[in-house]
């Protein structure tokens, strides 16, 4: 499987393909979250959440969320790349200014 390229160059791909409702604009979405510097597996984790609610597409998080969580499914797992135009922009949140982030995503609920 390969990463797939959506706006502003955030990528994803699909660990897990949920069979729940699909998330939808400016609903209530609780995820679950890991955020590591340098890649998936094994960088250093930022930041983590198990259960992390918001409204997607209305700003709350940043744009790489909002572009990134497009199609998912509850019970869905996916993994994005944010580059930093669609993420913290040139600030340094532990991974290094201007560095990608990589996100695990599981929709708990929407």
């Amino acid at each position: 499987m390969e990463y797939k390229t959506l706006r502003k160059g955030v990528k994803y791909i699909d660990v897990v393909v949920g069979r729940g409702p699909i998330v939808q604009d400016r609903k209530k979405l609780r995820v679950k979250y890991v955020l590591r510097a340098k890649n998936h597996m094994n960088g250093k984790v930022i930041d983590s959440s198990s259960n992390f609610g918001f409204r997607l597409g209305k700003g709350e998080v940043i744009q790489g969320w909002d572009i990134g969580m497009e199609g998912m499914r509850q019970g869905g797992i996916r993994r994005l790349i944010v580059p930093m135009q669609a993420g913290y922009g040139n600030r340094d949140i532990g991974a290094g200014r201007g560095a990608d982030l990589y996100f695990e995503i599981s929709v708990l609920s929407c």
